[in-house]
């Protein structure tokens, strides 16, 4: 077989999200979808795919619109359907509460609330908390953070600290959609 584009790759990993969701969450998308499936098909226009995502809180840019629609709505036939859109949403929402409980959990080691650790303390919390990461799993993940994550000062050099809020989103692997969508385009700075 072909091998999956990006989109067919995010459906898949939301298929599996879907099982995940809460009750409540589940009936939130519910009520939103039905709101647009006038008919009662177990479809809505394609043209409210926007305005689904955001009545679930999930925003989503017209580069992400346009990729869900070549992949929910192939012809162009007008409608996306029910059984394919929730595993989108799905994702969606488990990526955003991964990356705040993860942006919540370096915060702690954050004393000066500036968006930043230093690169032992990062050292230290991959090595002592959560998966634990054996010694090369650690250093790969600081050099990737100190090229990818730096702080920087006003003139572009490095501090010597790395922000962990885009640290999250390369720890999870994010598309650069997926991280303006959970919040992380932009370290606090306080």
């Amino acid at each position: 077989p072909p091998p999956r584009t990006s989109a067919e790759h995010r459906l898949a990993r939301g298929a599996i999200m879907a099982d995940l969701l809460s009750e409540e969450k589940l009936a939130e998308f519910n009520d939103a979808f039905s709101a647009f499936d006038k008919k009662g098909e177990k479809k809505i226009p394609s043209s409210d795919l926007i305005t689904v995502f955001q009545a679930m809180r999930c925003n989503i840019s017209k580069k992400e619109e346009t990729d869900y629609l070549s992949l929910l709505d192939p012809y162009g036939e007008g409608s996306v359907p029910y059984a394919e859109m929730l595993p989108l949403i799905a994702k969606r929402l488990e990526t955003k509460e991964t990356t705040d409980a993860l942006v919540s959990a370096f915060r702690v080691f954050d004393k000066q609330n500036r968006g930043t650790i230093g690169a032992e303390e990062l050292r230290h919390i991959l090595s002592h908390f959560g998966e634990l990461m054996d010694t090369n799993e650690v250093d790969e993940y600081i050099a990737e953070a100190d090229i990818k994550c730096p702080d920087l000062k006003a003139n572009g050099d490095k501090t010597g600290n790395i922000n962990y809020v885009a640290f999250v989103g390369v720890m999870l692997d994010l598309t650069e959609d997926e991280i303006m969508a959970a919040g992380l385009a932009q370290a606090p700075r306080l």
